[in-house]
Parts: structure tokens; sequence; C-alpha cells
């Protein structure tokens, strides 16, 4: 694995790791999806819907090898898991379904698009500081088209391409903006 992989699955981590304690545990995956959807006014449908996806995940990355056994996921467990499972459909599809449901509830005047103001908003309920973020350098990065919006195909591409990808001249490196060392 190289070392710019590493740092995006840091930059990945960081970001999710809202007490910035190290690691992420299963609750805290469940209330990422809980304060995500209550963030966007969810459905109480969407929102439990949203919550299984995210815990289905947090599973999904603590199943390679016997991590499972584990509580906590730390970078070293998630890169060893991304690592195990890097084509494994099983988690391209739980990880296409928790990015599909945050699509649509960012997706605020359902047009099937995020404009720059959804996509920024998309941070802000991440928790992510507007000083450490250029979210109008980030949507211009994996604005793949041009078009001044992102479709839900977009979306997921870039998301997918960022966490799996290894190819430093990628834009989709700047899906969370810049990466952390």
């Amino acid at each position: 694995m190289s070392e710019f992989w590493k740092r995006k699955l840091r930059t990945f981590l960081h970001i999710l790791d809202f007490d910035k304690d190290g690691y992420i545990s299963e609750m805290d995956y469940a209330n990422m999806g809980r304060d995500f959807a209550d963030a966007y006014n969810a459905t109480p449908e969407k929102r439990d819907d949203l919550v299984k996806d995210f815990v289905s995940l947090w599973k999904k990355y603590m199943k390679a090898g016997d991590m499972e056994k584990e509580s906590l996921l730390t970078l070293p467990i998630f890169i060893e898991s991304i690592r195990q499972q890097l084509y494994d459909p099983d988690l391209i599809t739980c990880l296409v379904r928790v990015i599909r449901g945050m699509f649509d509830l960012m997706d605020v005047n359902q047009d099937g698009y995020l404009q720059p103001d959804e996509h920024r908003s998309f941070f802000e309920n991440l928790g992510v500081s507007e000083e450490t973020f250029d979210a109008k350098f980030a949507f211009e990065a994996i604005d793949a088209n041009g078009d001044g919006k992102l479709s839900i195909d977009e979306f997921v591409a870039a998301f997918l391409d960022f966490l799996f990808s290894q190819d430093e001249t990628s834009p989709n490196k700047y899906f969370f903006g810049q990466l952390v060392d």
C-alpha cells in the first residue's frame, strides 16, 4: 500500500473521528448516521435506514481477518480492512448504499444534483471546519464534467475513487479536501 493511499485513509478517518479520540466505535457510526439524517430533517424511516446502513458499513470495515473481534475502528484496522476487501462487491455495495442515502438527503431541492451550497453543507454537517476545508476547491475537483453540479453518479464515483484508487493524479483525491499528513 502506497503512502499516498494511506494518507487518503487517514484523511477520511480524521473526518469521521468527531471526538478526535483516534478510533471509531459502532456507536460512533450509528450516531453519524443519525446526526446526519437529523441535520437534514429526514423522515424517521430515512433516518432509521441511514443508521442501519452506517452500522452495516462499520461491521463491513471490521470484517476483514480477525478484526471482527475488535470493537474499535482504528487507522491500522481500517487500512488492513480496506486492503483485504479492496474489490469486494459486498463492501462496495454497502458503501454505495450509504453514499446514495446521504446524497438523497443532501440534495435538498431534490433536482438529482448537488449544487455547491448543498455540497458545502455536507461537510458542515460532518463537522468539517471551513478553516481546514475548501469546499469550493473540493467541489470543482470532483465535478468530472465541469457543469457546476454533481450528479449521484459523479458523487459516488468520486468517493469510491477517493477510497480505493492509488492514482496520485486523480482529482478525486480532494473529495475530502487536502490530505492530512
